[in-house]
């Protein structure tokens, strides 16, 4: 097949993006693509946010929305089947540019079919080197032709080897400005008091995630519910998680015919959630960074399989896995890990949380991270960046 990107009479896209947050950038990135070049269509790996904007999804996240060593090697076969579908469109419809969110490992070597095809690559989110192997900044021109990084502190890690890197700010905030909701009215979608005290419960967004945190959290809110019978405990569920699966979890946790009731399952959000509540129990992700913006104070807590945990330990330099902690450069958000998340330490962390001092305390330190998010306009940055990468190359 000829190196060269075949001409469409209409741009032509490939977007990729194989988990939640990436799911949400490319639908605020589509339509804004749309305005600028008239007649675009757009196919790959997403989601419903992908596929509501727009985008034909071929393969969906669901099959490919995977963590850690040992949960790759056990669905190897399903990623490989995702991976050829994805590389068997490239040589079919021969994109103008294929635009690839974050999912680092996948998307890496998806990038690589790409560009070993002569078809240009955007890549949106640097990969952490600041965390671990630095040596990836070296080689990242393998995977794309125009790095797009989130973080200001990111542009000469991979600049200084050679890799067109453009600094577009964090898309959170202006996601988080215009879709979070005030606490009143968040309160008064799900059905809480001004006066109820909520915590909310977050344990992520993929099934072998809440698999291993469900029931952590779920002895945590039976602990809180035992100081203070009055508490309300909220968790929201993606429309990634079948409702049936999630109470079948929750049964298998035993939570008490107390619990029971004073727990809602709702389907209005997580961002809803972490406006109404008063504390937040929450994974280690996007999510996290989502919760400081709005300001809700949390402990992050988190739990992999034990391999793939020792093996981040030996090769991760930095101190902390939260990303309100990491963008801060100190523990201002508790990190319960692994052991160290256990209902007992957990409880006492979230009882911190809500006295005044440490509700205080936190929600001062949640403050400062804004600042250092960059300006609004992420998306209309994005965008402008990827249309001149397929003018530049029509």
């Amino acid at each position: 097949m000829d190196s060269q990107t075949h001409r469409h009479s209409h741009p032509r896209l490939l977007i990729a993006a194989g988990e939640a947050s990436g799911d949400m950038y490319a639908a605020e990135l589509m339509p804004r693509l749309a305005e600028r070049l008239p007649g675009l269509s757009a196919f790959g790996l997403g989601g419903a946010q992908s596929r509501a904007a727009g985008i034909e999804t071929i393969v969906d996240m669901d099959q490919v929305s995977v963590m850690g060593l040992v949960e790759v090697l056990r669905h190897y076969g399903q990623l490989r089947a995702a991976m050829n579908t994805l590389v068997e469109a490239l040589d079919r419809d021969r994109p103008d540019l294929v635009i690839v969110i974050d999912f680092q490992e996948f998307n890496q070597r998806l990038a690589k079919a790409a560009k070993a095809r002569g078809i240009p690559v955007l890549f949106v989110v640097a990969p952490q080197v600041w965390a671990w192997r630095a040596g990836r900044a070296r080689h990242f021109d393998r995977y794309a032709d125009h790095l797009a990084v989130l973080f200001d502190f990111e542009v000469p890690l991979f600049a200084a080897h050679g890799l067109p890197t453009t600094h577009i700010g964090h898309p959170l905030i202006e996601l988080i400005d215009r879709e979070a909701p005030d606490r009143a009215e968040a309160r008064q979608t799900l059905s809480l008091s001004a006066e109820d005290t909520v915590i909310g419960l977050l344990p992520g967004s993929r099934r072998g995630e809440i698999e291993r945190l469900l029931p952590g959290f779920i002895a945590t809110a039976e602990r809180l519910l035992e100081a203070d019978p009055t508490r309300r405990f909220i968790l929201p569920r993606a429309d990634s998680i079948d409702a049936d699966w999630l109470g079948e979890r929750i049964a298998e946790c035993a939570p008490s015919a107390r619990l029971h009731e004073r727990l809602t399952i709702t389907t209005s959000g997580a961002r809803r959630v972490m406006a109404a509540s008063d504390a937040l129990l929450i994974a280690s992700g996007t999510a996290s960074l989502e919760a400081a913006l709005i300001g809700t104070p949390m402990v992050i807590a988190y739990r992999s399989n034990r391999l793939t945990y020792a093996l981040a330990r030996h090769l991760v330099r930095i101190e902390h896995i939260g990303l309100p902690n990491i963008i801060l450069g100190r523990e201002a958000v508790p990190e319960r890990l692994q052991d160290a998340a256990t209902p007992e330490q957990l409880a006492e962390d979230i009882e911190q949380l809500l006295s005044p001092d440490g509700s205080a305390s936190q929600r001062t330190a949640l403050r400062e991270i804004r600042g250092r998010l960059g300006q609004r306009g992420a998306f209309d940055r994005l965008a402008d960046l990827a249309t001149g990468m397929i003018t530049d190359n029509a």
